[in-house]
């Protein structure tokens, strides 16, 4: 047997050999023997960094220790591979430092909530900032409908407006033509006075010569061949004249024919004995 192999442990029967698990952590059972004295007495002497070694004495060359931990001086775990010391982490002291630091274990989950809660905050907060921009985009789209909407409403009120003065407009020069108008046909009116008293000094001027009979009682001119002094487009009336001498008591008259020609566009006129 190799001097370093550790000790076989000592065959059991019943249940406490089923009871063992290699690997497990607990220290492997020592072979009961007569050497055990001369083991314990040097372990006592090995170093903190050494562990018991079986002596030529304690076993045989054919007896080597099956594979596993086994304990060292300093309390701590070895793991010999049935040939050699293997320079293995001893898992008790890593169950110690982490029982020794609450929380260890959970520091990756812990990192991984943050982590996810860190994402969700982000999230959340991409969601709120789209929305308020969303929203400051309806309420500004919004806004600028209303304007358009008011200043549509507005051009449309100042269309009727103006569409009202140019119909004020368009009435006022109706009514002021129509004025006009009037004032033409009273001009022309106030001219057939004129006419017939022109006639009648030219009628007594003819009795007196005795071209006619007289007395001259009246004069009265009518527009003829269709013409009226209303009829505004008409730039000249031709005037039929008739000069009663004679009252014949039944409500007629006898007397002379005159005629009278009226240019409205220069407001002169000609006259003379006869028919138009």
């Amino acid at each position: 047997m190799n001097e370093n192999e550790p000790e076989k442990p000592l065959e059991r029967n019943g249940s406490e050999a089923d009871n063992s698990v290699e690997g497990s952590g607990v220290e492997p059972p020592s072979v009961q023997s007569e050497a055990s004295d001369q083991t314990d007495a040097r372990e006592v002497a090995l170093g903190e960094d050494e562990v018991a070694q079986p002596t030529s004495a304690q076993s045989t060359a054919d007896e080597r220790a099956p594979v596993g931990w086994y304990p060292t001086p300093d309390g701590g775990q070895r793991y010999w591979d049935g040939a050699r010391w293997l320079d293995l982490p001893d898992p008790a002291a890593a169950r110690a430092t982490t029982d020794a630091v609450p929380g260890a274990a959970s520091v990756g989950t812990s990192r991984r909530r943050k982590l996810i809660t860190a994402a969700i905050i982000g999230a959340l907060a991409v969601v709120l900032i789209g929305g308020g921009l969303l929203a400051w985009k309806v309420v500004s789209d919004g806004e600028a409908a209303r304007v358009a909407a008011e200043e549509a409403a507005e051009a449309a009120r100042e269309r009727e407006a103006e569409a009202e003065r140019e119909k004020e407009r368009e009435e006022a020069a109706e009514r002021a033509a129509e004025a006009e108008d009037d004032a033409e046909r009273e001009t022309r009116a106030a001219a057939v006075p004129g006419i017939e008293e022109s006639v009648k000094v030219m009628a007594e001027e003819h009795a007196a010569d005795g071209v006619i009979d007289g007395p001259i009682l009246s004069v009265s001119c009518s527009p003829v061949q269709g013409g009226s002094i209303d009829d505004l487009s008409e730039l000249t009336t031709v005037f039929e004249c008739f000069v009663a001498t004679v009252d014949n008591g039944d409500g007629t008259m006898t007397g002379y024919t005159y005629n009278a020609t009226m240019n409205w566009s220069t407001g002169s006129y000609t006259y003379g004995l006869g028919a138009p």
